[in-house]
């Protein structure tokens, strides 16, 4: 699991240097998730991330968002909280709580399309960084895994 969550932080950091090229407002539309980005996307302490259609392509992806929040107590808490409304329904691939949060969470959301799959990766750090990953795509949770497994030379 250690491996698995290395890996899913070393893709995310590698999408950090990445180029934009997704809309914001066509990013998860219908979830409660959107307003972590948008209330915080541009705050100081925060990296936000969105993939260009090239980038996403090459991963099977139709979207690709991530925001990093430094040091913000009060975006933790709201975070949590858009991760609970949007939880309803999904399916927990991973969730990890400690004293009563959740500090990492892997969902597979209800998708909007047949064949476009939604996932929901958070993971707060022991220095009390938070992370948040939206993807969309034509791949499954399998997918995203070997994805993550796999992908070592980004």
């Amino acid at each position: 699991m250690r491996r698995f969550e290395y890996m899913l932080w070393l893709l995310v950091a590698v999408f950090c240097l990445m180029p934009c090229g997704v809309s914001a407002a066509e990013t998860q539309k219908d979830l409660k998730i959107q307003e972590v980005f948008q209330r915080y996307g541009k705050k100081r302490n925060v990296t936000m991330v969105e993939l260009s259609n090239e980038m996403l392509e090459t991963y099977g992806m139709t979207r690709y968002k991530s925001i990093t929040i430094k040091d913000d107590p009060e975006a933790l808490r709201f975070t949590r909280q858009c991760l609970e409304a949007d939880q309803k329904g999904a399916r927990k691939i991973k969730e990890v709580t400690d004293d009563g949060g959740i500090v990492s969470a892997y969902y597979q959301l209800k998708g909007v399309e047949a064949d476009i799959n939604r996932f929901v990766l958070f993971k707060v750090s022991k220095k009390g960084v938070i992370t948040l990953v939206y993807i969309e795509g034509d791949l499954d949770s399998d997918d995203l895994i070997t994805l993550l497994f796999t992908k070592k030379d980004l």
